[in-house]
């Protein structure tokens, strides 16, 4: 458990300021609700010279030092804040949405952090679980569940099969425009923790004290009230709100009220920032929000995987630029997020760590440094990455189809104690009845194999070539024996 202590820390102002935006579904829900990791490229961070600050925003992919948005992070001279209490690099884990602070060190070519903060985004008790439409209700919050989820080793299996109704959740992620959350971790917390929600408020009762953050009712008549004008808090606002209690009417009745508005990391004029997250407000390609920070492009922007016309509400991008006097990010480089189509779990056939490769099911996979690394086994390695594979571990990859259509780029990475079989799903490549195959993995069937979801091998066969499937079965080192097949990527079942 996290241990944490009650109270939200900047960082979250600039996750949800775009909450009180319009919301239409569009890209980026895709993203999530298909299994959507973050692709980004490989393209070195622009370092602003030797004294300029560095803002970055977005999600811990590993450790060793910190890393976020392909960036590392240097952090022992940081002061590290978690949810606003004094905390150590430790306490921060992979899938938590961060901020940092730092500058470049040009004398050792590195990132310094000077500053680094998480907030929870939602800290209380599950109302509902949908796991066939992936999502979550807790404290009032919609929350959306994907193969961009980690999932605490608190929480077994890991997915949403294991979470019930009541549990105690502790949830990082990126907000989307009309306030869902897509999830990027997940912890559970013991009874007795704290309940906590930051978000912009609505429907605000000055007379009754009461106002909304989504779903949720807050009642703040007997709560401190912290920075606010003596007027109190208003429509619009972004507030963090705690307390203990939820009554029968589900009303949360608030100890504390914060406001957050304008709390969030701010980079220097003319500083670097690099923002990872959902397009909460969108204008136009040069007018448009990135989780709650301004941003524009030119003519001299880059775009990595995309064009300026795939930018819309909810897409998931990186940006990366300098900040001017207005605050506004102007992107030198825009990175647009991809679905994670490919999932693979099975033992490692071989590991190449200098080149960046890791094999497993007959199919290469190639990491980068936006990869997210994570140890599940009872080692749990905090710096875990591919230096720490060796040929015979299990492996669980989320990633991308290389263009050359046989290989992956990953986008997670996550360690395994043993599992009872292996798994695979992805676009079919090709078929050759009674064997498909998937990227560069053969799958082989016998009449013993089962199809789900109403399909039989004849249909399979003749429909199957470029469709998404998930396979189930036991791998020989060269062939896949399917002991189940059925469309669609399998859902998210977790681990044996």
């Amino acid at each position: 458990m996290s241990g944490r202590t009650t109270y939200f820390n900047s960082a979250v102002g600039t996750l949800w300021k775009g909450f009180n935006r319009g919301f239409a579904m569009a890209l980026s829900l895709a993203i999530v609700a298909c299994g959507g990791g973050y692709s980004g490229g490989t393209t070195p961070a622009q370092n602003f010279g030797p004294t300029a600050t560095t803002v970055a925003v977005g999600t811990i992919t590993g450790f060793g030092s910190v890393h976020l948005n392909g960036l590392k992070f240097e952090t022992t001279s940081a002061t590290i804040k978690i949810d606003g209490a004094s905390g150590v690099q430790d306490d921060l884990h992979v899938g938590e949405v961060i901020e940092v602070k730092g500058h470049h060190d040009a004398a050792s070519g590195k990132d310094i952090a000077d500053e680094i903060e998480f907030h929870a985004n939602i800290k209380g008790p599950v109302g509902a679980v949908d796991a066939a439409a992936g999502t979550l209700v807790v404290l009032g919050q919609s929350v959306t569940v994907s193969a961009d989820t980690s999932f605490d080793d608190s929480i077994t299996p890991a997915s949403l099969a294991g979470i019930q109704v009541g549990d105690i959740l502790e949830i990082s992620g990126m907000p989307a425009a009309d306030g869902t959350l897509h999830a990027t971790r997940i912890e559970k917390e013991p009874a007795g923790t704290t309940f906590q929600v930051i978000g912009t408020a609505a429907s605000t009762d000055a007379t009754a004290k009461t106002l909304k953050i989504n779903a949720l009712v807050v009642d703040f008549s007997a709560a401190t009230l912290v920075d606010f004008p003596a007027t109190g808090p208003k429509d619009g606002d972004l507030v963090e709100a705690s307390g203990t209690t939820v009554d029968s009417a589900g009303v949360l009745q608030a100890t504390r009220l914060e406001l957050r508005t304008g709390k969030e990391i701010k980079p220097d004029a003319d500083a670097k920032l690099e923002v990872e997250g959902l397009i909460t407000r969108f204008v136009s390609a040069t007018d448009f929000d990135v989780a709650g920070r301004p941003v524009t492009t030119s003519s001299s922007t880059v775009f990595e995987g995309g064009t300026a016309n795939d930018l819309a509400l909810n897409v998931r991008v990186e940006a990366e630029g300098a900040v001017d006097a207005s605050g506004v990010l102007s992107a030198t480089k825009i990175q647009i997020g991809h679905p994670a189509e490919d999932r693979m779990s099975g033992m490692v056939d071989a590991v190449d760590a200098t080149a960046g490769t890791v094999k497993i099911l007959g199919t290469t996979v190639s990491v980068d440094a936006m990869t997210r690394f994570e140890d599940h086994t009872a080692a749990h390695i905090q710096t875990f990455s591919l230096a720490n594979v060796q040929a015979g571990d299990w492996l669980e990859i989320r990633g991308v189809t290389s263009a050359t259509g046989d290989s992956v780029k990953a986008s997670r990475v996550d360690r395994l104690k043993a599992q009872s079989g292996v798994r695979l799903s992805g676009p079919v490549a090709t078929v050759a009845d009674p064997n498909f195959t998937i990227l560069a993995t053969t799958v082989a069937t016998t009449s013993a194999t089962k199809f789900n979801h109403g399909l039989d091998a004849a249909t399979f066969f003749a429909t199957a070539v470029g469709k998404t499937v998930s396979v189930k079965g036991s791998w020989n080192g060269t062939v896949l024996a399917a002991d189940e097949v059925q469309s669609g990527d399998g859902g998210e079942d977790g681990e044996d």
